[in-house]
């Protein structure tokens, strides 16, 4: 029988388990109980020169448990579930709780924000769990890359330098002594593939991917193939260009990481510790007045969707910024509390986001290029360079140089610098070149940034 088959009765298991768990530490002298039972069964394969290079099989089982004493804390875990193993860890949190000081704030979540009830959120899909069939599906795939790779020898294309499949299943069940129980259940899966490319002995590599829930929904190898070997080609003859202020578009991979650091920028832990350039920013601007930024953990199939955080608070679609100005921050039952506020559903982090802006700043990717006229295109950013105590931002980058709204040659070796809070509010435009194999969706980002280059 598959594990797809099994999934159901397999989480009758864990909530049985974890419920009876929990009612242990509470015959044992625990004030308050919360038992997390994660399992799991993934496929991994990866090919090299259309052979199999990697293959991996895994398949989980936790349970972790967190106890309180007089608001003294303490957890422990386990990969055994027998109810013997369950009672040691139970009784090693328990233990533990003498050695911890009181936390007026730690605890289970408001009973009142818990998730009660069902919503189908279609996070989980069958996928292929016949190893040999995952593994003539990468083979297969890599065969396609070294057609492509063959199709732009002449262009300095020189090789498909390795394909990967990945496939899970993920079941992690809840319960706590306040009367929370339930569980997520999701499927996960990808494919991945890689080029190397070569122009006067310089050497560059990248690829391309899809990732969906449903393993029906990867993208075609043909297509994933095209775009890993033109990413690849695109760096190609890349130089520096001289330091200066320049129009940048952040395509919508870079993107990303600068939501990111957004998002790190909002978190309660770091509002908390006053550690965030952020901090005592709800209400204020911190975008541009056009520009929202949306999340909906409830999108169906969504990568990040999902009903409940870590804590059992039930998310729900919120604004974390609207029309510019910053609606809320990250927070979990602990840090609301730090904060006395309450807990929004983020104690496993933030869901399915959407970046949306009005129609006057919407642009596609080419009238981005027009309206900068000239300036760089960052496609990849590289290292740590983000101070969230101030805002300060410096990252490595490379893409490409062009002029009169067209690509004159590729850019590497370079340093992008500014502030974040001044960055943000810097916006000119937003491209709705949006990624689907993203969980933040957003296109292109147009911005004045200081470049360091020769």
């Amino acid at each position: 029988m598959t594990y797809f088959a099994e999934i159901a009765k397999r989480r009758q298991q864990y909530e049985d388990l974890a419920a009876q768990a929990v009612e242990i530490a509470r015959k044992k002298g625990a004030d308050e109980a919360s038992v997390r039972i994660s399992g799991g069964k993934g496929i991994t394969v990866s090919s090299r020169h259309c052979e199999v290079e990697n293959l991996e099989f895994n398949q989980l089982q936790s349970l972790s448990v967190g106890v309180s004493k007089g608001k003294r804390n303490g957890s422990a875990s386990t990969t055994d579930l027998s109810l013997e193993k369950i009672t040691e860890t139970i009784e090693s949190a328990l233990n533990l709780c003498e050695y911890t000081s009181a936390d007026e704030c730690s605890g289970l979540c408001d009973a009142d924000l818990m998730f009660k009830g069902e919503r189908d959120l279609k996070v989980l899909f069958p996928y292929e769990e016949d190893a040999d069939k995952i593994v003539q599906m990468a083979v297969a795939l890599d065969k396609t890359g070294h057609d492509v790779a063959a199709q732009y020898h002449e262009q300095g294309l020189r090789e498909c330098e390795r394909t990967s499949y990945f496939t899970w299943y993920g079941i992690d069940s809840m319960a706590t002594s306040h009367g929370f129980l339930n569980s997520t259940i999701e499927s996960d899966c990808s494919k991945d593939i890689s080029f190397i490319a070569e122009q006067e002995g310089q050497m560059q590599r990248s690829g391309s991917m899809s990732v969906s829930r449903d393993f029906a929904k990867l993208w075609d190898d043909a297509v994933i193939a095209k775009e890993g070997a033109e990413r690849t080609l695109a760096k190609l003859g890349a130089t520096q260009v001289k330091t200066g202020t320049y129009q940048v578009i952040l395509t919508r991979n870079a993107a990303q990481s600068l939501i990111g650091a957004f998002l790190n920028a909002i978190s309660g832990k770091l509002i908390y510790r006053n550690s965030s350039f952020l901090v005592d920013s709800v209400g204020k601007d911190v975008f541009p007045e056009w520009l929202s930024i949306k999340e909906d953990p409830w999108l169906p199939s969504g990568l990040c969707s999902f009903n409940f955080d870590r804590d059992g608070v039930a998310t729900f679609p919120q604004d974390l910024v609207a029309d510019g100005k910053l609606c809320t921050y990250l927070l979990s039952t602990y840090t609301g509390r730090k904060l006395k506020l309450k807990s929004n559903g983020h104690a496993s982090g933030t869901t399915n986001l959407m970046v949306v802006s009005d129609e006057t700043h919407t642009k596609d990717f080419d009238s981005l290029l027009s309206q900068a006229e000239s300036g760089l295109v960052i496609e990849s950013l590289m290292g740590q360079g983000v101070n969230l105590v101030n805002g300060n931002y410096s990252r490595g980058a490379s893409g490409y140089y062009f002029e009169n709204g067209k690509r004159v040659h590729a850019v590497n070796e370079i340093t992008i610098a500014g502030n974040l809070k001044e960055m943000f509010r810097a916006i000119v435009a937003v491209g709705n070149d949006y990624d689907e194999r993203y969980r933040i969706k957003v296109g292109s980002i147009l911005l004045p940034l200081v470049v360091s280059g020769s």
